[in-house]
């Protein structure tokens, strides 16, 4: 690495890599812009981080504020790096600010500190929180996670893999990072963490609001609009548990709506907590749980996936570009994110969360009766890829202080964006 271009991606050990392997690919990404980018785990490699000197780093991006909680000596890490720090949300904002304390000292500081912001992918909150929080707060979208074999080109491929005639679902039930108890009721729910908050009659409101055609794709919307409270009141410990129970509720709940309407479809499901929720139904079949390194592989030997947006409205999840990357038909809920993502409109299926029929959709479309092509989409892979997203982020962020990035020459820079795609050996 050179002296004073070290960027630094900070991800922390998750049980199906979820985390680190998005941090391998920004890192990856960082690369092909002339950066001498690093992905580490914390704190694991927290050893590490301390015997590298401050000055040789020039930015740090870390995955979610949970990798800031490490400190060196007596110092946060942003404090203890002089180079702009930017924290990369990866879930709603609500869940950092209640869960992690390293957030709130952060946010602190950022709101006197231009060094310091926050990246996310979608908008919804930004829009809602960004001038109460007051920090800055970039948008930049996910981008593809594929897997791809070197050489491998688009349209019909002999080496392509066998497609089946088969939705698969990837994510996970039950876990949700709100904590609310399995089976509980959203009338039990309301009455268990709001009703010291509000009388009765507008909770009942705040239930028909939640659960209505029209309801907003962000329920913490919801929420304040319902019970009358303003953005500053997210940055209440006691109303903040109110907007997570809720988001975390109604997350559990459009994931049963939507996979519940699926019945009569063959379907794959890769994660856990499924077959605990759906017990057996015919044409499900429970696979259990993979890495977020190995998603792309699996989706693409589908004819079409599934995707739930975790209650976002401006942005949407890593597997829908993923996905789209591998040539795998994406039916996912509607998000104002489309407007301006460019993915092609043929691998793109919307529904509505609040009222999915997406057994009825497969059929309409005829996602799995189309020949397959096996194919990974190049045009979708040119477009959002981790070389191209940094690249994004760079031209606005705090992180463009940074020293400059040293010029590649074509060959080295062809072979970092190798990596920011992680285009595979061949077998």
């Amino acid at each position: 690495m050179s002296t004073s271009n070290i960027f630094l991606v900070l991800a922390f050990d998750h049980p199906t890599r979820a985390v680190e392997s998005v941090a391998d690919r920004m890192a990856a990404g960082l690369c092909t812009l002339g950066f001498d980018a690093a992905a580490v785990s914390l704190p694991r490699d927290a050893a590490k981080l301390a015997a590298l000197p401050p000055g040789q780093v020039c930015g740090v991006l870390s995955m979610g504020p949970l990798p800031l909680s490490v400190r060196i000596g007596d110092k946060p890490l942003w404090k203890h790096f002089t180079c702009p720090v930017s924290i990369y949300l990866l879930d709603a904002i609500i869940y950092d600010m209640a869960r992690v304390p390293a957030m709130g000292e952060f946010l602190a500081d950022a709101q006197r500190d231009p060094r310091l912001g926050l990246v996310a992918p979608e908008t919804g909150y930004r829009e809602w929180l960004g001038e109460t929080i007051g920090v800055h707060w970039d948008h930049l979208p996910f981008a593809a996670f594929p897997g791809v074999r070197r050489g491998q080109a688009a349209g019909p491929a002999g080496d392509a893999p066998e497609v089946l005639s088969r939705v698969a679902v990837v994510g996970t039930i039950g876990n949700e990072l709100g904590g609310t108890p399995a089976g509980e009721t959203l009338p039990a729910l309301l009455q268990r963490v709001a009703g010291a908050l509000a009388p009765a009659a507008q909770l009942e409101r705040l239930h028909d609001a939640l659960l209505a055609p029209d309801a907003d794709a962000m329920p913490a919307l919801t929420v304040a609009r319902e019970l009358g409270w303003g953005p500053d009141r997210a940055l209440s410990r006691a109303s903040l548990g109110v907007f997570i129970a809720v988001d975390s509720w109604m997350k559990r709940d459009r994931r049963i709506q939507a996979v519940a309407s699926l019945e009569g479809v063959p379907v794959d499901f890769f994660g856990t907590g499924w077959r605990e929720t759906f017990g057996d139904v015919r044409g499900f079949n429970y696979i259990g749980r993979v890495r977020h390194d190995d998603i792309a592989r699996v989706l693409g030997h589908y004819q079409a996936t599934v995707n739930f947006d975790p209650n976002w409205q401006g942005g949407m999840h890593d597997r829908v570009y993923t996905a789209a990357a591998m040539g795998t038909h994406v039916i996912t809920n509607e998000n104002s994110g489309f407007l301006t993502a460019g993915l092609p409109s043929d691998l793109i299926t919307t529904y509505d969360a609040n009222r999915p029929c997406l057994a009825q959709l497969v059929r309409e479309r005829g996602v799995l009766d189309a020949p397959p092509s096996g194919a990974a989409r190049l045009d979708v892979l040119a477009r959002h890829n981790w070389g191209s997203r940094m690249a994004q982020w760079l031209a606005t962020a705090p992180a463009a202080k940074a020293a400059p990035a040293v010029d590649r020459d074509p060959a080295e820079r062809a072979s970092a964006n190798g990596r920011s795609l992680r285009i595979a050996s061949a077998a």
